[in-house]
C-alpha cells in the first residue's frame, strides 16, 4: 500500500508510519516538525510541511498514487472557554481540523481511483467535552461530524472512512499543554484550576495499544467505522445517554485534577 501519515513526528504518526514501513508499505510522513521526522527510519519518506496550507498540500500529493490517508495530527492549549482569545481558538480549529480537511480533500481524488481509505484519528473529548478544553473538544467534535458526512459521501463510492477516538494517551502531548497553563500567570476566577493540572499526565490506554487500532483500520480487509480505544473513551460517550445533563456535568468535572474521579482513577 502507499500510504500518507500525517502527524508523523508525533507519538501515534510516528508509530503508526514506523508500523507500516516495517510491514513493507511504502509511507510518506508527513510534519512541520522536521527534526521530529528525521527520527523516522529510513525507509519512511519524510516531508516537512504545514498542513494548514492548502496549497503545498496539493503540490506534495499531486499526482501522487495513494491507496490510504492516515491523520494523526493534533494540539491543544488548556484554557477556559473565556479565557481562550479569537486566535487561540482558531489555532486550535485549525491544526485539528482545518489541517484535516486540507489533506483529505487534496488525496481524495486518488483514493477514489484505488479504492482506498481515510483513517484519522480524533479524540474521546470529540464525544466527552471537557472543562478548559473548549476549543480543543469543539475541534475533536467538528471532526466527528467531518468524518460521518465524509463517510457518507464517498463511502459508497469505494473509499472507506474510519475515525479513531483513544482516550489520554502518554506521549506528551497532555503534559505539554498541562504544564503551560500550570505556568500560566494567572489570577483570574480559573487560576486554581489550571494550577490543579500542574503535573497532570492522564492515561487511559498506551500508545502501543492505540496505534495497533490505527494500523488495523489501515490494512484490514474491512475496518470498522469507528475505534473507541480505552474504556474511558467506551464507557463515557454511553453514560451521556442515560444520565441527566447535570449529573453528568458533575461527573465529567469530578475527573478533572483534584476531583474525586480524578483520585479515584490516578491513586
Amino acid at each position: 500500500m502507499d500510504v500518507l501519515v500525517t502527524g508523523a513526528a508525533g507519538g501515534i504518526g510516528g508509530g503508526v508510519a514506523r508500523s507500516l514501513a516495517a510491514a513493507g508499505h511504502d509511507v510518506l510522513g508527513v510534519d512541520r516538525d522536521a527534526d521530529g521526522l528525521a527520527d523516522l527510519p529510513d525507509a519512511v519518506e519524510t516531508a516537512a510541511i504545514d498542513l494548514r496550507d492548502e496549497a503545498a498540500v496539493r503540490e506534495l500529493l499531486a499526482d501522487r498514487p495513494l491507496d490510504a490517508v492516515v491523520s494523526c495530527v493534533g494540539g491543544y492549549e488548556i484554557a477556559a472557554v473565556e479565557d481562550t482569545s479569537v486566535e487561540a481558538f482558531r489555532r486550535q480549529l485549525d491544526t485539528n481540523l482545518t489541517a484535516v480537511h486540507a489533506t483529505v480533500s487534496a488525496a481524495l481524488p486518488a483514493l477514489r481511483e484505488r479504492g482506498g481509505r481515510v483513517v484519522v484519528v480524533g479524540s474521546m473529548v470529540g464525544s466527552v467535552a471537557l472543562p478548559y478544553h473548549g476549543a480543543y473538544s469543539a475541534a475533536k467534535a467538528g471532526l466527528d461530524g467531518y468524518v460521518d458526512a465524509l463517510r457518507r459521501e464517498v463511502g459508497h463510492r469505494g473509499v472507506d472512512v474510519t475515525l479513531i477516538e483513544p482516550g489520554p494517551v502518554p506521549t506528551g502531548f497532555n503534559e505539554r499543554a498541562a504544564a503551560a497553563a500550570a505556568a500560566a500567570d494567572s489570577d483570574g476566577p480559573y487560576a486554581d484550576a489550571y494550577r490543579a493540572f500542574e503535573g497532570y499526565s492522564p492515561a487511559a490506554t498506551d500508545l502501543e495499544t492505540v496505534v495497533e487500532r490505527v494500523v488495523t483500520a489501515t490494512t484490514a480487509d474491512r475496518p470498522r467505522t469507528r475505534y473507541r480505544v480505552s474504556r474511558r473513551a467506551r464507557w463515557l460517550p454511553r453514560l451521556a445517554r442515560v444520565l441527566p445533563d447535570r449529573l453528568y456535568d458533575r461527573l465529567v468535572r469530578a475527573g478533572l485534577p483534584g476531583g474525586v474521579l480524578w483520585r479515584l482513577l490516578h491513586r
